[in-house]
C-alpha cells in the first residue's frame, strides 16, 4: 500500500473553496489569475463534492490559502490567515467539533489535550503534543509538518488563538515559531 497524500480535513477546505468561487462571482478574482495560481488538479477539486468527513490534499488547501490571503488580506497576509483560522474555530467548534470545546474559561490540560486533539482529526500526517513548560508557559507542537504549508501554520496559529481565548478567558497569547524543519511550536503565555 503506498503512502497516504498529506491532507485536510473537508470540513475546513470547503470554505476555503466556497470563499474562491464567491471571489470570482464578485469579481475580485479573474478566471485567469485563478488558473495561473493554482494547478489543473486544484481546480478540478474546486469542481468536486466536498463532504465533511472527505480528506483533501494539503498542498491544495495552501495554494488556495495563499490565493485568498492576496485576494482579500488587503496587503496582511499573515493577520488574514489567523483571522480564518479564529473563523474557522468558532465555526467548528460549535457544530461539528464541538465534543473538543471545553467550554469558556475552562484553561487547564484537559483544554490542551482537546486542542491538540481536534489537530489529530483535521490533519492526517501531522503529530500534535502539548506540554506544560513551566508557570504560565505551555506549547502545542506539531511534528511531521514538511507537507503542513506556512498558511495552513497560520491558519492554526488563528484557530488556537480563538480558542485559547475562549478557554482562558484571553489570558493566554499563542506565538508561532516554525524555524526548525518538520516542527511547528506554538509557544502560549500568560499575558502581561
Amino acid at each position: 500500500m503506498g503512502e497516504a497524500v498529506p491532507s485536510v480535513k473537508g470540513s475546513i477546505f470547503a470554505s476555503v473553496v466556497t470563499d474562491l468561487k464567491a471571489a470570482m462571482r464578485e469579481g475580485r478574482l479573474s478566471k485567469d489569475d485563478l488558473e495561473a495560481r493554482l494547478d489543473p488538479k486544484d481546480l478540478d477539486l474546486m469542481d468536486g463534492v466536498v463532504t465533511a468527513i472527505s480528506w483533501m490534499p494539503v498542498a491544495t488547501y495552501g495554494r488556495m490559502l495563499e490565493l485568498l490571503a492576496s485576494v482579500d488580506g488587503a496587503g496582511q497576509r499573515e493577520a488574514y490567515l489567523r483571522q480564518r483560522g479564529a473563523r474557522a474555530a468558532e465555526r467548528l467548534l460549535s457544530g461539528t467539533y464541538e465534543s473538543f470545546d471545553p467550554g469558556p474559561g475552562a484553561w487547564g490540560r484537559r483544554a490542551g489535550e482537546l486542542m491538540v486533539g481536534i489537530a489529530g482529526v483535521l490533519y492526517n500526517f501531522t503529530r500534535w503534543t502539548f506540554e506544560e513548560k513551566g508557570a504560565g508557559t505551555w506549547e502545542i507542537v506539531a511534528d511531521e509538518t514538511e507537507s503542513f504549508p506556512e498558511a495552513a501554520a497560520h491558519t492554526a496559529h488563528g484557530f488556537l488563538q480563538w480558542y485559547l481565548d475562549r478557554a482562558a478567558d484571553g489570558r493566554l497569547h499563542a506565538e508561532l515559531d516554525r524555524r526548525k524543519p518538520g516542527r511547528v511550536i506554538y509557544r502560549l503565555t500568560t499575558r502581561s
